[in-house]
């Protein structure tokens, strides 16, 4: 099937098991998850049902955007967008708060967008969104379309089809259209094939949102491109009770997960061990942790947490990927266990990754592998020379192949400053400038973090991920939040915003606590701390993926607009 599209994988998998269960969707009913199942042939008509519909209200080509409550309805109707040549174009449902309407309006502005696709749980709300942002804006209920699904003339479809509008959450900059052709989505589908050595017996368990790449690509679209099943419930449900996830991948015996950093650290700290005593995790093959960069402390909680449940350390798959390569860039190989590597504290804060000198832990930086990719190539480059840097060099990541986006939707500039770059003295191929900074060891790749989150103090390069590691080793009270570190001014100065939860403080305070941060941030990084200033819970500001947004605290800090939190005021 070299010309594939995923449109025709897919069918084929209708065609072989259609009483299979294509999905399962659990449904949080307060005391326990009620189960919404749907199977190949059942999703396949709804999907038909909707492009008939969309068919008649749009031409091929068009732009959809996608608004839905998790769920089953999302999937029939990104699949009904293939269906129908219409470009799907997932997002979230507007919240009501002003940076969440106004990034919708763009994307609608942006896209072009003719029609949106929704439910009619949301249809009130969803409906006077769109008449408020463009008049004209047609709004399709999928669960209200009387249509048959016999009646779809299928539109000719390629794999330069547009597939859908990835849009990116905007951690660095304004949210962009990444494009995917139905050539990337099935070339990217099959890298992660071969990855996790997945087939249509997988059973994928998670709870990511469904309109971001990783939610979308490797939690449902990866199953059904295999004939495999897609067990999945909302973000919210996990965020409620973290229990859940592990609890589903024991019940529906899932062989894959995947999940950021962040629900490792959550799962470690909030599930109760006598709550999970009777868990058995022996069936789970891989957990892909795609977070860049990866966490070694957070593995190691999570399998502390979860090991003596039957989850193996091979289990736990560290990988690298973004939007602009479709998903999937690298992972550490099946059945492997993941590489932990201690480096050189004074070599990393110059670009190179070489074991310690001593054994110090003051001069010692951990970092995880994120393994290697399997057709694609990565190469690490020098961000400025634009020529390719020794192994265990630090450079810019880049990326070459089949599963690299075709660019972003509207901006040829941008995209071809990102997409179609040229290693000096290289071949004449394009790569992608991932804007990631890594370095490759023994063939497999190390994220060490962004190139606009690096700080410079003093001429040595820090991160800003590993500055906020290190305050929150200082309390509990601090490692249940968030921080931002950034630099302002000229000479540049450390600015460190961090979430606490002051009902896990005991008898610390706010000074001890700030005092505690700047000793850790000095003895790790011999650089000060200018200011720390401690905010309440959900102060920091991230994207809708869960992103950091530095830029924008920095952006806040310079304006006078963060707000420290006093010791009188308590976070719920």
């Amino acid at each position: 099937m070299s010309n594939a599209t995923y449109l025709s994988y897919f069918h084929q998998r209708v065609q072989a098991t259609p009483d299979k269960r294509a999905l399962v969707f659990l449904d949080d009913a307060g005391t326990e998850l009620v189960e919404r199942p749907m199977t190949y042939a059942e999703l396949d008509a709804e999907a038909r049902t909707i492009a008939v519909a969309l068919s008649e209200a749009v031409a091929p080509g068009d732009r959809a955007l996608l608004l839905f409550a998790p769920g089953l309805a999302f999937v029939s109707a990104f699949i009904g967008a293939l269906a129908a040549g219409v470009v799907a174009v997932p997002a979230p449902i507007p919240d009501g708060k002003e940076k969440g309407v106004d990034r919708l309006a763009g994307i609608v502005a942006d896209a072009d967008v003719r029609v949106v696709l929704t439910q009619s749980e949301l249809a009130p709300l969803v409906t006077a969104w769109a008449q408020s942002v463009r008049p004209d804006l047609v709004v399709l209920v999928v669960d209200e379309v009387a249509a048959d699904p016999a009646a779809l003339t299928a539109p000719a479809i390629s794999q330069d089809t547009i597939a859908f509008l990835q849009y990116t959450s905007g951690s660095t900059g304004d949210p962009k259209g990444v494009i995917v052709t139905h050539g990337n989505l099935v070339a990217n589908e099959i890298e992660i094939q071969a990855a996790l050595d997945t087939d249509q017996d997988i059973v994928m368990a998670s709870w990511l949102p469904q309109f971001h790449d990783m939610g979308l690509i490797g939690m449902i679209l990866h199953p059904l491109f295999l004939g495999g099943t897609a067990v999945f419930m909302s973000p919210v449900t996990f965020i409620k009770r973290p229990i859940r996830w592990i609890q589903v991948m024991d019940r529906y015996r899932a062989t894959i997960s995947v999940a950021p950093n962040f629900a490792f650290d959550f799962v470690a700290r909030r599930v109760d061990d006598d709550a999970i005593a009777d868990i058995d995790l022996s069936c789970v093959r891989s957990v892909l942790n795609g977070s860049e960069p990866v966490q070694a402390e957070s593995i190691e909680k999570f399998l502390a947490k979860l090991g003596p449940r039957g989850l193996r350390r091979s289990a736990v798959m560290p990988v690298y990927g973004m939007a602009e390569a479709t998903l999937f860039v690298t992972g550490t190989p099946v059945d492997n266990e993941p590489r932990i590597f201690d480096v050189d504290a004074e070599a990393f804060a110059s670009n190179v990754l070489r074991p310690p000198v001593d054994s110090n832990a003051a001069q010692v930086r951990t970092l995880v592998g994120s393994g290697r990719p399997i057709t694609l190539k990565v190469a690490v480059v020098d961000p400025e020379t634009t020529r390719e840097v020794a192994p265990g060099a630090v450079g810019e990541i880049w990326v070459h192949g089949a599963s690299v986006a075709a660019g972003y939707w509207n901006m040829p500039q941008k995209s071809a400053d990102t997409f179609a770059a040229e290693i000096a003295g290289g071949t004449g191929e394009t790569w992608l400038r991932t804007g990631d900074l890594g370095a490759i060891v023994d063939g497999h790749l190390y994220v060490t973090g962004r190139i606009k989150d690096t700080i410079i103090v003093n001429g040595r390069n820090l991160y800003a991920h590993d500055i906020e590691r290190a305050a929150r080793s200082v309390s509990p009270a601090v490692a249940a939040g968030v921080g931002a570190a950034f630099t302002v001014g000229q000479p540049e100065r450390l600015v460190l915003v961090h979430e606490i939860r002051p009902e896990l403080l005991a008898d610390t305070t706010h000074a001890e606590v700030i005092s505690l941060i700047r000793d850790v941030v000095r003895s790790e990084f011999s650089t000060p701390i200018a200011e720390v200033i401690l905010v309440g819970k959900g102060s920091v500001a991230r994207t809708t993926s869960g992103k950091l947004r530095r830029v924008r605290m920095r952006e806040l800090y310079e304006a006078g607009q963060i707000t420290a939190l006093t010791e009188q005021v308590p976070v719920a």
